[in-house]
């Protein structure tokens, strides 16, 4: 048996003061050690540095001006010495053999570029199933199954497009290939849902695995990004579209990434409708190339023109 695989592990961060310690830590504790844990804090306004401090040589800090989540983690990564880089966000949490099942996989598989690890989402009261027991039925079919690994998955592009199982904190990648595809892409800064559009590159462009294994606790809270629903949906639209244009391998998937656009608007718009912001249901209704049957969906398009129409009507009050 080959000998472990040497990783660095990456966490960007903004504002985390209350949460990053318990990652640190998660990191920390691991049954075989990481080679080096780096933060790269994206210029925290709150305590976030000083509580990073008191891990002291345990961790690399580097305090960066504000770049944004994709350049720190592309910092971060640039700044590692070892051949593998797994990242986490700077609230979640690693379990505690994360390192010795990743880099024993690796050991025996150096040909895998990345490596994606199955999860599970936690609050304060819940903890959800893990995240590939939702998958479609057919979403592993015909792929290698090794121990706790999928490899080789058929179509994984188009079947990550249709359900995104794959996150960015438990990723381990072969630094070599993050950078031989330019990372993570700083204009996606801003987006919802904007690590997903790397993940569609690493698929397309280089040799993936799967831990089916849970190895990441996955937080959800009030400062989620992921928490506003409307805005990951309208930011995976963006994705799909950027894709469409610079994606080589969504050429070959353009029926069914234009139909998951359709899709996607049209949740925002109900989303957006159900929550009473009918301006901002408006602006996405614009957007939906094909509504769907049925006469409440209808009924809402007509309930929105009136509006419009009824806004156009009225004059503008000048203000006191």
């Amino acid at each position: 048996m080959k000998p472990d695989v040497a990783m660095t592990l990456v966490i960007p961060s903004y504002n985390r003061a209350q949460l990053i310690l318990e990652t640190i830590n998660s990191a920390l504790n691991q049954t075989l050690t990481f080679s080096e844990i780096i933060v790269v804090d994206d210029a925290s306004t709150d305590s976030t540095l000083s509580e990073l401090a008191q891990f002291g040589s345990r961790i690399k800090v580097i305090a960066s001006e504000k770049i944004g989540v994709q350049a720190a983690r592309n910092k971060g990564v640039a700044a590692a010495s070892t051949p593998y880089v797994a990242l986490c966000d700077s609230d979640d949490l690693l379990e505690s053999n994360f390192v010795e099942i990743i880099s024993g996989w690796l050991a025996e598989h150096q040909e895998c570029d990345s490596i994606y690890s199955n999860f599970v989402t936690f609050d304060e009261t819940f903890t959800s199933q893990d995240k590939f027991s939702g998958a479609p039925l057919s979403f592993f079919k015909g792929a290698s199954r090794t121990d706790e690994f999928c490899s080789d998955i058929p179509d994984l592009y188009v079947k990550t497009v249709q359900y995104q199982p794959l996150f960015s904190s438990g990723v381990t990648i072969r630094k070599s290939f993050y950078q031989s595809i330019g990372g993570y892409d700083p204009k996606m800064n801003g987006i919802g849902s904007e690590d997903w559009e790397y993940t569609l590159r690493a698929i397309e462009t280089g040799k993936v695995s799967v831990c089916m294994t849970p190895l990441v606790r996955i937080r959800r809270h009030s400062g989620n990004d992921s928490g506003n629903k409307i805005r990951q949906l309208v930011g995976e639209v963006a994705v799909l579209k950027h894709a469409l244009s610079f994606h080589k391998f969504a050429e070959k998937y353009r029926t069914e990434i234009i139909l998951e656009i359709n899709i996607r608007m049209v949740q925002a718009f109900e989303l957006a409708f159900s929550t009473k912001q009918y301006e901002y249901a408006n602006a996405i209704l614009n957007g939906i190339s094909e509504y769907p049957l049925g006469i409440k969906f209808k009924t809402k398009v007509v309930f929105i023109k009136l509006i419009n129409i009824i806004h156009a009507k009225t004059p503008s009050r000048e203000l006191p």
